[in-house]
């Protein structure tokens, strides 16, 4: 073959091979970008919304997490701080955005969430919620009252009952205060407003107060290291509503384990995910109790003995910070 003509068959080979290799390049994005898009197509995106940080709910939002690991979904944990304005924004955020299901935790937080997003499915944990003519709407609901240990430790007769102006709480306030005229108990009460006040409100309660008792109370609980400090130094109990307020140092509670929550609304979430309609998947109710002991706590006291504890008809965990 003469040279120009080899030449020729050379150059048309090469840009034969070019034009062979741009055209696998394109096929080969092309098809990365359709994989991609698939993907993001079918993952489902669900959201948390946490009303402040603490134990209790590090411990829901895990449980929710382990349960939906076999599927695909990406959890957006957002944090209100424990601030009405910012619960506001995180869900006006999410209500413009493709969030599949919504996973509010505690009563307050459903309550709001569910007044403003009226059209995505809503799974509420750790809520007390009538949901009889909301059909996207479902949960667990974990309400403990404190009156089921404290009617169990009858020789606490000077109880002081500290807590936040909530909506949340009201009902179980009112329901302490009936039980205690009921049984001549001596009952203190401490309502604050913010944990500035929280440290005051403490050190003015009666001398001869024998235990604080605090509630599902998201406010307090966070200041729970501030009630730690009056209690230690008057060696008397915190008797607290939850797992999360034992696992920050109160000394003890009865109530749910705060992971099971989250298991169990996060299969909630997975059965919507995969079509059943949240009318059709029952409330739950979390009834399989559990005493908790914070054993650091426990020895800084001398109200409670080992002896009391074990008269408790509930399983036992004891825990340490």
């Amino acid at each position: 073959m003469p040279t120009a003509q080899l030449l020729n068959y050379n150059l048309i080979q090469d840009i034969k091979m070019s034009s062979l290799n741009l055209f696998l390049r394109a096929f080969s994005l092309l098809f990365s970008l359709f994989f991609t898009l698939s993907i993001y197509a079918t993952q489902k995106n669900i959201a948390v919304i946490v009303p402040l940080e603490h134990a209790a709910m590090t411990q829901i939002v895990a449980g929710i997490e382990e349960s939906l690991k076999a599927i695909d979904a990406k959890i957006i944990v957002k944090n209100a701080h424990a601030d009405s304005n910012i619960l506001l924004a995180i869900i006006k955020q999410l209500k413009d955005q493709d969030i599949d299901v919504i996973i509010p935790i505690g009563t307050s937080a459903c309550q709001t969430v569910i007044s403003h997003i009226p059209n995505k499915p809503i799974v509420c944990a750790a809520a007390e919620i009538d949901n009889k003519n909301l059909p996207l709407v479902t949960g667990v609901n974990d309400e403990i009252k404190i009156t089921s240990i404290i009617s169990k430790l009858a020789f606490l007769r000077n109880i002081t009952l500290i807590y936040s102006s909530s909506e949340k709480v009201i009902s179980e306030v009112e329901a302490t205060k009936s039980y205690a005229k009921k049984n001549n108990i001596s009952l203190n009460f401490k309502m604050v407003q913010n944990l500035n006040d929280l440290s005051v409100a403490v050190k003015n309660t009666p001398e001869n107060t024998q235990c604080f008792v605090i509630l599902k109370d998201h406010l307090i609980v966070s200041g729970i290291n501030i009630l730690k400090q009056e209690a230690f130094k008057r060696n008397i109990p915190i008797i607290a509503s939850d797992e999360g307020s034992v696992i920050s140092g109160a000394t003890i509670a009865v109530g749910v384990q705060e992971k099971d929550i989250g298991f169990k609304v996060g299969n909630q979430a997975k059965q919507i995910l995969e079509s059943i309609a949240p009318k059709d998947i029952p409330f739950q109710n979390m009834d399989e109790l559990t005493l908790f002991v914070n054993l650091k706590s426990f020895i800084k006291q001398k109200i409670l003995t080992k002896e009391n504890l074990a008269a408790l008809p509930f399983n036992r965990k004891e825990l340490e910070e």
